[in-house]
């Protein structure tokens, strides 16, 4: 449920940095699997964590299309990617709080039957 939340966004590499015009991003360490802090003083799997940097801050972390996947040590996420990603995982939370809650109605009427 929760495991959204501390993976990258899915999303695009190639010509992501032209793709979108968002003006705050998020820059995602592929090598230690978690999000720059602020300033990049550090790392943080905390999304609510991460630094938040201007687009030329970004690009500077952006190796470019022509750079295998294994190599990319960093991965630049605009703002925008971000908010879907955790608007996923709040629908995720929501569904499993859902069912969660429907197991337990379950559980107290088999009980009360059994009384």
């Amino acid at each position: 449920m929760t495991g959204r939340l501390t993976a990258k966004p899915q999303l695009t590499y190639k010509g992501r940095m032209e793709r979108h015009s968002d003006t705050a991003w998020l820059i995602w360490s592929n090598k230690r699997r978690c999000w720059y802090r602020p300033e990049s003083r550090g790392y943080t799997l905390d999304i609510a964590q991460a630094g938040i940097f201007t687009k030329a801050e970004a690009a500077q972390h952006y190796d470019g299309p022509e750079v295998p996947r294994q190599f990319r040590d960093t991965e630049p996420f605009p703002i925008s990617a971000a908010r879907r990603h955790i608007d996923l995982c709040a629908r995720d939370i929501d569904r499993t709080y859902i069912q969660q809650m429907a197991n337990i109605a379950r559980l107290y009427a088999a009980m009360e039957e059994a009384a």
